[in-house]
């Protein structure tokens, strides 16, 4: 029973050391940082809609250069990047 049990040990063990070979050798992600030229302090009656429109943006360059907005809760004085690029 013990020689059985240090094969399943061995096993398991080798499969482990594989297993973290495989997560290891994965490249690694990149994430895409924007770099913000410009802002813009939202003001009264502004959505990101009525911004993108002001400063002549696409609506994707500007969630892009603006990722964690939420424009269904903008409100006045946040500060919106409203020139830059996503590197």
């Amino acid at each position: 029973m013990a020689k059985s049990t240090n094969i399943y040990f061995a096993l398991i063990f080798s499969l482990i050391l594989v297993m973290m070979f495989i997560v290891e050798s994965r490249p690694t992600p990149t994430v895409a940082v924007p770099t913000c030229d410009t802002i813009h302090a939202v003001a009264e009656a502004e959505t990101c809609s009525s911004i993108v429109q002001k400063f002549n943006l696409l609506e994707a360059h500007f969630l892009e250069i603006n990722p964690n907005i939420n424009c269904v809760g903008i409100f006045v004085g946040q500060w919106v990047c409203v020139e830059g690029e996503v590197n």
